[in-house]
């Protein structure tokens, strides 16, 4: 079965080496199983998107979206630049950060991202509009508290982490940090999906209902 026919993913991140530090093995399982991964990136400059590209070469992501701005420089003026990315993709879902995570670049990212799923779904402003069925939050810095899915990541760790270093700089520039957080996190959240490593998600649902979403009218609930 091709991507097309099981869907497609789009990755909207903050920063260049968020998409592996927090779905780097959801990605890749995903690319393994042919589905289509495209990953948009909000900031960057030329060090840092060359190591972006390395890495998602790695994750096997489809389709790479680069900016080039300043890690700080991310408001609502970027969710025309999200809306065109999902109009582009077309993706079944989008995976981005959580809201709830320290970092409030990331934060920001997240409403970002929820507001453009909606916008770009608008029949009446865009001929091409595009609904995204739900949005996977996933953690980096901070844990969610109450996950409502784990994926499990442990044939694609190891991918996983080669990308992460790819991002040479901020490996080096923290020490490692990031890497030995990727490790014990995704061993924690293996343990509890019961298997060697696993990567955690919330999901967000569209909020709006009515004559725009024809696919949230129903005649029934089960």
């Amino acid at each position: 079965m091709s991507g097309s026919d099981e869907g497609k993913i789009l990755v909207v991140v903050a920063h260049p080496d968020d998409e592996s530090i927090g779905a780097g093995g959801t990605i890749r399982r995903h690319a393994d199983e042919g589905i289509v991964v495209d990953i948009h990136c909000m900031t960057g400059n030329e060090e840092r998107n060359e190591e972006l590209k390395a890495a998602c070469g790695i994750l096997g992501a489809h389709n790479l979206y680069l900016s080039e701005r300043d890690d700080f420089a991310i408001g609502e003026e970027l969710i025309n630049e999200v809306v065109g990315a999902i109009l582009k993709s077309r993706p079944t879902i989008v995976i981005t950060h959580h809201e709830d995570d320290y970092n409030r670049n990331h934060q920001q990212c997240a409403l970002i991202v929820k507001q453009a799923v909606e916008w770009a779904s608008h029949k009446t402003v865009f001929d091409d509009a595009h609904r995204v069925e739900r949005i996977y939050n996933m953690e980096i810095n901070t844990m969610i508290s109450h996950p409502h899915v784990l994926v499990d990541i442990s044939a694609s760790y190891d991918a996983a982490l080669a990308a992460l270093k790819k991002h040479k700089s901020q490996v080096k520039k923290a020490d490692s940090f990031y890497t030995q957080l990727y490790d014990a996190r995704t061993r924690l959240r293996g343990v509890q999906a019961k298997c060697k490593r696993a990567e955690a998600f919330a999901i967000t649902l569209p909020e709006h209902a009515g004559p725009f979403y024809e696919k949230n009218s129903v005649d029934r609930l089960i």
